[in-house]
């Protein structure tokens, strides 16, 4: 298999004055033989920041993961920057609050079409490609935009490649933590209704010089499993354990450090659903995106992202393991909601935090325009 490098998304290298993350390098191959020292790391990052680099040159269903993001991201580049804007906005996610599995989205626009930094969210456009439409029984309802439909076959190869991935995170997890087998892989098959999704995003590029603004998008953490990143220049940015506490909240601006790209590796993190699901056990870590650092701003920035979340009716509560701690009294009396329950309350509440955000800066009109 011939692996596309990427090499033109790398046009220069990541500072080495801007401060970077630790974080560990995980191997597939590894977790793939079961190696209980690998395995074992992985557990203890997972409950500590619950972000990690994950090798994928080291076994070829990691480089074919790869090779189908690379092949994602191309689609990307082919008609983002090239199919105009109004064109795009007619791809829509449905009505509702919901997970943010389907649709085209974007902030304020450029008087040439472009898309151009915007106060709600950060300055980016994604296509979102939902796996439950891509895979499930039911394809009736879905349609991908003609100028998507071209790339159906990269998106479906990217999502099966990533949903196999995710699962082998998954499994080593069930094992660390005395849980039977099956106990996390079973509620995140591929073909199941569950707001997976793929996303490709463009960060257009900008002046160096331009003051760069983290309230866009705030700090948050995602409703999900597992968030699977490829991404080439720099943006992501997470926080020192000890200065993100619980909640979509502000750290101090020196506690954030960059997540630096590595060739070959795509960046891992544990959503919100894992904490759920071990009480708290395992993390799921606060992050960011803004602007890259240095030199790198001034181009257009690529990233893949592929997510697994529970079944839509899954029960959203701590499972029963001697590792995972017993439910407090209160935890014990609390409503249970089901995973697309959960899933959109988290939504709306990330709304109504960028709402409250947009609301305390009266005066400023450029809005982003929902799509849900």
């Amino acid at each position: 298999m011939a692996v596309d490098s990427m090499a033109d998304l790398y046009p220069v290298p990541f500072p080495d004055d801007a401060p970077t993350a630790n974080l560990e390098k995980i191997s597939l191959y590894k977790l793939l033989n079961d190696d209980e020292d690998e395995g074992q790391r992985l557990f203890k990052v997972c409950k500590e920041t619950g972000f990690f680099y994950l090798d994928m040159m080291d076994h070829p269903k990691g480089k074919q993961m790869w090779e189908d993001a690379c092949t994602a991201c191309r689609a990307g580049q082919d008609v983002l920057p090239r199919v105009p804007m109004q064109e795009k906005k007619l791809y829509k996610a449905p009505a509702g609050v919901r997970v943010l599995d389907q649709g085209y989205q974007t902030g304020a626009v450029k008087d040439n079409g472009q898309p151009r930094d915007s106060e709600m969210f950060m300055l980016m456009q994604w296509i979102q490609v939902p796996q439950s439409g891509m895979f499930g029984d039911d394809r009736s309802a879905f349609r991908l935009p003609s100028w998507l439909a071209q790339h159906e076959g990269r998106f479906k190869a990217a999502m099966k490649t990533g949903n196999t991935v995710a699962n082998i995170v998954l499994s080593v997890l069930e094992r660390e933590l005395q849980l039977p087998q099956g106990a996390f892989t079973s509620l995140h098959r591929l073909a199941d209704s569950s707001g997976d999704f793929l996303r490709v995003l463009r960060y257009p590029g900008s002046d160096t010089a331009e003051k760069v603004d983290p309230l866009r998008f705030p700090a948050h953490k995602d409703a999900v499993s597992v968030a699977i990143l490829f991404t080439w220049l720099g943006g992501l940015q997470i926080v020192e354990p000890r200065a993100a506490p619980a909640g979509v909240v502000t750290v101090p601006e020196d506690s954030w450090r960059w997540v630096k790209p590595l060739a070959g590796c795509a960046v891992v993190n544990l959503g919100d659903a894992m904490e759920v699901f071990t009480n708290g056990m395992l993390k799921s870590g606060l992050h960011r995106v803004i602007k890259a650092p240095g030199q790198q701003r001034v181009h257009d920035k690529y990233s893949v992202l592929i997510v697994a979340r529970p079944e839509n009716q899954t029960a959203m509560k701590a499972f029963k393991s001697p590792m995972i701690p017993e439910d407090s009294p209160e935890q014990a009396q609390a409503e249970v909601f089901t995973s697309i329950q959960w899933g959109n309350n988290k939504i709306k509440a990330l709304q109504d935090v960028i709402d409250k955000i947009q609301s305390e800066r009266r005066g400023k009109s450029d809005k982003l325009e929902r799509s849900w």
